[in-house]
């Protein structure tokens, strides 16, 4: 029997380095570990990708053509449908060529496709407009969500089963490493015995850092050498700006934008935080659990399907009282902490690492 070939249609992955693209990064590599043979369709960008040498994994990559690039895409995506052997093809979006590609090739040799989802429907709700406009609830073999919160809501707007794969991490990437930890902490400007909270997502509204932001000053009454260290980039970033200077607090907050190394700032921090609402999954939830640290997050879903109690907490990120109150608790008990952290990365270990994801796809696929 030959080996399967799939193709994931992705445009960002050389221009983002944002969660999809992570998981797309390291879901194909666990997949051509499995023996897949994999493309990987994508836009040109400036970013480089990881190392694929010695690896199943070939990158095809639209040409630049600045504004017209979703035009241009079309044809390509076309002909890499037509002219390649694919067993299954992945796509998260419609509206950037993908959706006229898998349209018209079904006309002339129809392959197999599934969709991956990874925002909700409340959240995007264009996107999903994109995909009814190319029929992919009817003509898709497969819906996929990362999580059953999500896959709740796509099952209510395409009337048909979801199944649900979540992301998964790289255990020997997030890892607790206490020279990392010294290193970065010496970098970042911060003492050895001074707390460090931290939270990795995009500047956004909704992901609750002005929550964070906001209980500080209640925290610095009984922790004064604390501090928080933000890791992302987005169009928030003023408001949080501006926040940060009516608190007074320039000295202890650090927006550090994104940054390649998540891993090493994990290893230098105390406790990771994510108060958001509308998410998919939260995949720093899981970064922070392999990292060892406790997480703190809010209570909305999907965090109550796998948040568990012997290494997270859930509250109400929206009173800054109650929040600086639980995260005081937690400062105040570092064996608590040490004992959250450890079974953080335990959990996630038997749950999420990327070979078991890649075999739940195979397993779906096959």
């Amino acid at each position: 029997m030959s080996k399967p070939r799939w193709a994931f249609i992705h445009p960002f992955q050389l221009r983002f380095r944002r969660g999809i693209e992570s998981y797309v990064w390291a879901l194909t590599g666990a997949l051509a570990d499995t023996g897949v043979d994999i493309d990987i369709l994508t836009w040109q960008g400036q970013l480089n990708s990881p190392g694929l040498s010695g690896r199943q994994i070939r990158l095809r990559t639209v040409p630049s053509v600045r504004y017209y690039q979703h035009i241009v895409a079309m044809p390509f995506y076309l002909h890499q449908l037509l002219f390649n052997k694919y067993n299954h093809v992945f796509v998260n979006f419609a509206d950037y060529g993908e959706g006229p590609a898998l349209s018209l090739s079904a006309a002339i040799k129809k392959v197999p496709f599934s969709v991956v989802f990874h925002f909700p429907r409340s959240l995007v709700p264009h996107r999903y407009r994109e995909f009814e406009r190319w029929e992919f609830p009817r003509d898709a073999t497969h819906l996929i969500a990362v999580s059953n919160h999500l896959a709740n809501q796509v099952r209510d707007w395409s009337h048909r089963k979801c199944s649900v794969i979540s992301h998964g991490v790289d255990t020997k990437k997030f890892r607790p490493d206490q020279e990392k930890k010294k290193q970065t902490r010496a970098a970042l400007g911060i003492a050895h015995d001074a707390y460090l909270l931290v939270t990795a997502a995009a500047l956004e509204e909704r992901k609750g850092i002005h929550w964070a932001i906001e209980a500080l000053p209640g925290v610095l009454k009984t922790f004064p050498n604390t501090f928080y260290l933000i890791l992302g980039e987005g169009r928030y970033r003023s408001e949080l700006e501006i926040l940060i200077r009516n608190l007074g607090l320039e000295r202890h907050v650090m927006l550090k934008g994104a940054v390649a190394d998540v891993e090493n700032y994990l290893c230098a921090a105390d406790l990771g935080l994510l108060l958001s609402r509308e998410e998919a999954l939260g995949i720093a939830v899981l970064e922070y659990a392999a990292s060892s640290l406790p997480v703190l997050t809010s209570q909305e879903p999907p965090f109550d399907e796998f948040v568990h109690d012997d290494w997270g907490v859930r509250t109400d990120g929206s009173k800054s009282q109650q929040l600086a109150e639980m995260i005081k608790s937690l400062l105040a008990e570092p064996a608590r902490r040490t004992t959250m952290g450890s079974a953080g990365r335990l959990w996630v270990e038997s749950n999420y690492s990327w070979q078991q994801v890649a075999a739940e796809y195979r397993d779906l696929i096959d």
